[in-house]
């Protein structure tokens, strides 16, 4: 992950193109916070009959894009060529699915023999069956003689791996314009996808994020781009049998399927043997073809070579550690779980410096061939096993409706016990094995047993836009023991997503001890990590639950706002709570924060009207008072914040989510330039190091000046405490645990202190940061816990960096300066590529106890 911004511009891109996205209620004033969850798009619905050929908009030409000096299309040409090959062919259609951050049109191109109304509905009555009676489907002779079996190729996710664009367009004419006897039974019998540009940003401007920061092939179950919804939403609607991500450079053509560890909850005997089938023949294939300039692997020395030996790179036989399918954030594995069999390809000839170099038009050149050859041989594999391989996506979904065990692979299994294709079995032993154990279901309680309705709400909305199936409860029910009130959800582990729901509920698991190297992170629990309480019922072969259960499409309402009462009072316990804060202090309304977190506004006509929109807005239930709290206990009046950062994309994103308008990124250089200031900021998030070499004196002396002020700080890591150190705030020792280490830890908030009320007992870090050796003043705020905090991930052991040296240790921290500066310090990882949602509360209570106090509610 990119933790800087990607070129100029990014703060504006933020604040307007991803709010633009939301819908605040019209009366009131300021912008909204970003939404949490982003359903599922309209635009990415289908046609009704092919063709579909809407003229696509172009734009401008652009002579700075930095497609031109790599030699391959610009993006302003993408969208003419299709428009070109849709007016002479009718096997071509087209559409716009979606925007880029920068607002670029992202393009869906499908390949398939023309379709009447009544043809395109009938292979769409085919896909359901497919995933939502796969029983029936299975034994349906039409639907397997005639279902068109998808095939999807995406090209560019990172913007500066080009070459997959070019590839595609070229197929795509190919497909468009060849004699249609050469490709006639293709087209008659599949439907092929192309998303010609995942990142048109990153490609126009050379760099591998989006135009936000962010790595959209690490956000598949966040969803903080635009570009990974594009691919979640495509998902479920093209349900692929087979799933192409076209990537680069890693100096030898490099296929997937990966190496161990591999993810928990797929149906891998059904998913290996034709993943590494298919990375076989492509190796043929690509190495048969001899392109010149091309290169290949050694396997004796594993060193890349131009002697043709023979073989590519493929991470399951020759990367055993470090290349994994472990989280489902990277598009291969994420789309897996619709039932495909799915590689990352990485092509083989990477960038030269400078970009004018005439070797980068030659390793383009190189890699669209090899690429072409890919492509080719994928769609010739998908055809040659078209009825295995949707035989075995149907059986994936059969699995999951049914509830059973997942098949586990016994280490070193005989290839001739296995069905063809069976090479896979040759290299599978006991590093390979992981399982997971399905819970009969996952109940996301409502009333008091909830920690937060809203997060809680967040959450159910976030596992619908991924295609998990939820229910709610129209009366109390009990399992397991325990009675659960009416309104609570319930995800039904007997569904054909059943995998997607597990990888995105289950705790995780603690790897350390089985692996020595992972590619990413390690653990990533939406149960654990925003914010709601969540509970395991039972075993996938118990009955199902005794509770009246109803399919919903989105969460219900939770907002609410009681008729009486001079004040009106809310609980801030999930992180809507810290977005409706943030609206009514926007729209003038005066809001004060007493000691327990939770804040009171005045219910008069001005009050009431804000109270009832943010309630529509986000969720929030407020309770009426008298305000009698405001005389009897200390409050104190929440100001309009403007907040600095030093960071990146996830930074800006995070504050913007929670309601924070127009964050101002800072930085030493450009506060030292005077491009920035911190003359109107009321606190200063430490998301990245903010530190002042000798000749950036300039820059320190705008800090000191802030802080001279009582400026507030709050921030996370290493970065916040190297500050605090070197700024006389709060002296501290910070120990990180060792690099790579990340996963979930159990945390333990101390009563009664700022994070004490409507606490989290789970947080995310990459890696642990723990706080010793405090200086006078120094406020413990929460710790690991005890014994061993760690709960799932990956955490290489280091004399003085293991868990056993975290657990106990402080892990948030606070002080108060004499100059008044407030000092809050977190080490965990609180905003990581804004996935950690229910520590986002956390965020926010910081920032308003260290920044400056706003108008207070008078007591009455």
């Amino acid at each position: 992950m990119q933790r800087t911004l990607a070129g100029a511009g990014v703060t504006a891109v933020l604040a307007t193109t991803l709010v633009a996205g939301s819908t605040p209620a019209a009366a009131l004033e300021g912008d909204a916070a970003v939404p949490i969850v982003t359903p599922v798009s309209p635009m990415v619905a289908p046609p009704t009959s092919y063709p579909f050929q809407p003229e696509l908009a172009t734009v401008a030409d652009d002579p700075t894009d930095a497609s031109i000096a790599r030699g391959v299309i610009p993006y302003d040409e993408i969208a003419p060529r299709l428009n070109e090959l849709t007016a002479g062919s009718d096997r071509i259609s087209v559409q716009v699915v979606g925007q880029s951050a920068l607002g670029r049109d992202i393009h869906l191109v499908t390949l398939t023999a023309p379709e009447n109304p009544g043809e395109t509905r009938r292979q769409a009555l085919f896909r359901d069956m497919i995933k939502h009676k796969p029983e029936t489907a299975a034994k349906n002779a039409s639907l397997m003689k005639n279902y068109k079996v998808p095939i999807w190729f995406n090209a560019n996710i990172h913007g500066n791996e080009w070459e997959g664009t070019d590839a595609v367009l070229d197929y795509i004419e190919h497909l468009a314009t060849a004699p249609y006897d050469e490709v006639a039974d293709l087209l008659e019998h599949n439907r092929l996808y192309f998303t010609v540009t995942n990142n048109p940003d990153g490609r126009a401007l050379g760099q591998r994020a989006t135009a936000t920061g962010f790595d959209a092939n690490r956000d598949m179950i966040t969803g903080a781009t635009n570009e990974a919804r594009i691919i979640r939403d495509l998902s479920g609607v093209i349900q692929p049998t087979f799933y192409i991500d076209l990537h680069g450079y890693t100096s030898v053509l490099q296929v997937e399927p990966c190496g161990p560890p591999h993810g928990e909850n797929y149906e891998y005997d059904l998913f290996l043997p034709h993943a590494y089938a298919a990375a076989l023949e492509i190796e043929e294939a690509v190495t048969a073809a001899d392109i010149p300039g091309n290169t290949y692997l050694d396997l004796e020395t594993n060193r890349v070579t131009t002697e043709n030996t023979g073989n590519i790179r493929i991470p399951y036989r020759d990367i055993r550690a470090g290349w994994d399918d472990w989280p489902p954030i990277f598009t291969p594995q994420y789309v897996a779980y619709q039932g495909a069999v799915t590689n990352t390809v990485e092509l083989p000839l990477g960038r030269v410096n400078p970009p004018s170099d005439p070797r980068n038009a030659a390793n383009s050149a190189v890699n669209i061939e090899v690429a072409g050859v890919v492509i080719e041989t994928s769609v010739d594999y998908v055809v040659e096993n078209a009825d295995s391989l949707l035989e075995n996506q149907i059986e994936i979904f059969r699995r999951g409706d049914a509830g059973e065990p997942l098949v586990e692979i016994p280490a070193d299994v005989d290839p001739a016990d296995v069905p063809a294709p069976n090479q896979w079995a040759e290299i599978w032993d006991e590093t390979d094995v992981y399982t997971a154990e399905f819970p009969r279901a996952y109940v996301i309680p409502a009333g008091e047993a909830q920690r937060s309705a809203t997060d809680a709400a967040n959450l159910v909305d976030q596992l619908i836009a991924n295609g998990v199936e939820v229910q709610r409860a129209s009366s109390a029910f009990t399992a397991d023991g325990t009675t659960y009130a009416a309104g609570s959800y319930v995800v039904d582990m007997h569904q054909p997503l059943r995998g997607m729901a597990n990888v995105l509920l289950a705790d995780g698991s603690d790897i350390s001890e089985r692996v020595p190297d992972m590619y990413d992170i390690s653990a990533w629990s939406l149960a654990l990590l925003w914010g709601a309480d969540v509970d395991a019922i039972g075993s996938t072969g118990d009955p199902a639950l005794t509770a009246k259960l109803k399919a919903v499409a989105e969460a219900a309402p939770t907002g609410s706002v009681p008729a009486g009462g001079s004040h009106l009072e809310l609980a801030t316990t999930g992180v809507a709570e810290y977005q409706a804060v943030n609206a009514l202090i926007e729209s003038g309304v005066p809001v004060s924060a007493f000691a327990d977190g939770s804040v009171v506004i005045e219910a008069d006509a001005a009050g009431r009207s804000a109270a009832e929109e943010v309630a529509e807005l986000y969720g929030v239930a407020f309770t009426a008072s008298d305000g009698s709290r405001l005389a009897s206990e200390e409050s104190t009046g929440l100001g309009d914040l403007a907040v600095a950062y030093s960071g990146g994309g996830e930074e800006l994103l995070t504050l913007q989510k929670l309601g924070f308008d127009d964050p101002v990124q800072v930085s030493s250089a450009s506060l030292t330039s005077g491009a920035a200031n911190l003359d109107d900021v009321d606190v200063l998030w430490i998301g990245a190091n903010l530190n002042f070499s000798s000749s950036q004196a300039a820059g320190r002396a705008e800090v000191e000046e802030y802080l001279a002020d009582g400026g507030g700080v709050v921030g996370e890591g290493t970065a916040i405490a190297a500050f605090a150190n070197a700024f006389g705030l709060l002296s501290s020792t910070a120990t990180a645990g060792t690099s790579g280490s990340n996963g979930i830890v159990s945390v333990d908030p101390v009563a009664g202190g700022l994070l004490g009320t409507y606490p989290a007992d789970t947080a995310f870090v990459y890696p642990a940061v723990w706080y010793t050796n405090l200086g006078a003043g120094a406020v413990v705020e929460q710790t690991y816990a005890a014994g061993d905090p760690f709960i799932a991930g990956h955490w290489r052991d280091s004399a003085g960096r293991s868990t056993t040296d975290a657990a106990g240790q402080a892990s948030a921290v606070s002080t108060e300066t004499e100059a008044g500066n407030r000092v809050l310090m977190f080490g965990t990882s609180m905003n990581f590529r804004t996935h950690p949602v229910g520590q986002f509360g956390q965020i926010a209570r910081g920032l308003f106890w260290a920044g400056s106090e706003g108008e207070a509610v008078p007591a009455p």
